[in-house]
Order: structure tokens, then C-alpha cells, then sequence
């Protein structure tokens, strides 16, 4: 489905001294679309991000909110709410006064009770900060991005530190907000929940954006339905693996095989019959994004 775009960059590039840390990125964010960047520490995630709402000026390429030119301290800022990694939030605060802080910045501010139902933290309007639970906090976090109804939110890895419950609840939180047609932008290390989670990834490596599209479309680049992933094989399965006429991935003491469904079943029934010894551990099941980050990162390494 097309989608009109909130945010739009084209062309962002970031060097510090002879390094590129962000090279030639485009793409741009629709209105109710969550979009999520997944890669590698290092990969130009964070920076790409701050460049796009104007807290890091780029070396080159531009971008626009709204059709608004973003720059540091421009207009464009009343269109974007955002949540960084570390808030730096007064611990000894309550929430309902760090509400009232954020929501003095706008002309017209989403009401506190508003915010505070929206993020489901109405209970602990009067609680410290410093007694909130981290999916609490994070909660807060998204709620002071959102104080002054902003189209656009843009989110570092907003459920870094929470478990497995309080990760789901605040992806759920981030798609009912994305229902009400505000563009989302996320980053994240957990690519199960992106897989789970985003209308569209981005995929980016040692700066470049080298994946942009649906789940779907990126797992279909894959190049099958289906993968084998062993830890520890020998050479006598790799050997297995090229009789076989199956292409393996192998970084680090991890193998994949992808491939289809029948074929590798097939193949891994003959090897749990034959190979006792050859290997640590096998698992298979339908291709995920994990597996393609490990193809990418043995192409990388090819490249080198």
C-alpha cells in the first residue's frame, strides 16, 4: 500500500576525519507506517537517525519533515517527537511533573491525562521516576516524544533493557499510535521483533543501507523458504552440503544452508542418521532475518 511520507532524506552522509560513518542513505517514512533499521553496532543506525530530525548536521545530502527542510534548531523541530537511547531524566522527579516540563515546550500539548493513558502510566502519575520499572520508563520516554501530538516519532531502540513482555506491550503501544496515523521510526538489535513488528525495514551495514522493503520482500531475497542452521559442522558435512549441491553460509562456527523445504529436510534427516559427531547443534525452520544478516556478513567479508 502506498503512503504518502511524513519524512523523506535523501542522500545523508556523515564523515569524521577520513571516516564515512554514513554513506548516501535514502528512503523516507509514510503516514502510519512503522519502519524499523536493524543492523550491527556500528552501523550508522543511531547517526542516520539523529541526522534525519536535525541532531547532527549531515556533510551532505538533506531531508524534510512534512515537506519542512530540516536543520539544526529549525521548524521542522514542532514536527518530531523523539526518544534517545539515555533521557537524562531528573530521577527524583514525578512523572506527572516531567509531563508538565515537556508539555510547557508546545503551543498546544497533548493533555497529561491523555499522555498518561496512551502509554498506560495513569496510576503512577504521582510516582518518582526514580520507582519506575525500565518498561515503565521507556513508557514515559515515548509519552515526552509525544506531548505535543507531533506526525512523526523517531525512536532509538526503545525497548533496549526490557524483557520479553514489556517489549511486546510497547510495540503494541508504537502500533496503535502508528493506527492513528503518525509515521513511526525505530531502531532496534532484536530482529525478531522487527521481523514481528515493522511495516518496512531498513537494513543498514558499516553505513550503507543495503536493505529496504516489507518482511516479506526481504526475507523472499533470501533465495528460498526454508534453512538448516548448525553450529560446530565439520568438514565432512561441508562436504555432505556440496554433494548435495547446496550452498552453505558459514560465519564463525555458525552454518547456514537456505533453501527449499523439502530438499533440506531431506538432507538433514539423512545427516542426523549419518553425521553423529560432525556437528554441535541443528536446528531448521523457516528463513528469518537473522539468517540474512549472516549472508550479509559473509559477503562483507568476501568484499574485503
Amino acid at each position: 500500500m502506498s503512503r504518502a511520507n511524513v519524512a523523506q532524506c535523501w542522500g545523508l552522509e556523515k564523515l569524521y576525519g577520513d571516516h564515512l560513518a554514513v554513506a548516501n542513505v535514502t528512503f523516507g517514512v509514510g503516514s502510519g507506517e512503522v519502519v524499523v533499521i536493524v543492523g550491527p553496532n556500528g552501523a550508522g543506525k543511531t547517526t542516520t537517525m539523529e541526522m534525519l530530525v536535525g541532531l547532527r548536521r549531515p556533510t551532505s545530502g538533506e531531508s524534510r519533515i512534512l515537506d519542512v527542510p530540516v536543520e539544526p534548531s529549525g521548524p521542522h523541530r514542532i514536527l518530531v517527537g523523539v526518544q534517545l537511547q539515555q533521557a537524562g531524566l531528573p530521577r527524583r522527579i514525578r512523572v506527572s511533573e516531567a509531563i508538565a516540563a515537556a508539555s510547557s515546550l508546545y503551543r498546544a500539548p497533548v493533555a497529561a491525562e491523555q499522555l498518561l493513558a496512551d502509554v498506560g502510566l495513569t496510576e503512577k502519575r504521582r510516582d518518582f521516576i526514580e520507582k519506575l520499572s525500565g518498561g515503565q520508563r521507556r513508557r514515559l520516554d515515548v509519552a515526552l516524544a509525544c506531548a505535543g501530538d507531533p506526525p512523526f516519532l523517531v525512536l532509538d531502540e526503545p525497548t533496549s533493557g526490557l524483557d520479553a513482555e514489556g517489549r511486546a506491550e510497547l510495540w503494541d503501544m508504537l502500533r496503535q499510535f502508528s493506527g492513528r496515523g503518525k509515521a513511526i521510526l525505530a531502531s532496534t538489535h532484536d530482529l525478531a521483533e522487527a521481523e514481528a513488528y515493522a511495516d518496512r525495514l531498513l537494513m543498514m551495514r558499516r553505513g550503507r543501507l543495503i536493505r529496504d522493503g516489507s518482511v516479506a520482500e526481504i526475507l523472499a531475497a533470501a533465495g528460498g523458504e526454508w534453512r538448516l542452521r548448525m553450529r560446530g559442522a565439520s568438514t565432512a558435512v561441508f562436504a555432505l552440503l556440496t554433494s548435495a549441491g547446496l550452498h552453505r553460509i558459514t560465519v564463525g562456527d555458525v552454518t547456514i544452508v537456505i533453501g527449499e523445504q523439502g530438499k533440506l529436510e531431506h538432507f538433514r534427516s539423512e545427516l542426523l542418521k549419518s553425521a553423529h559427531g560432525e556437528y554441535t547443534d541443528i536446528l531448521s525452520g523457516p528463513v528469518r532475518l537473522e539468517d540474512l544478516f549472516l549472508s550479509d556478513e559473509e559477503q562483507a567479508e568476501n568484499d574485503e
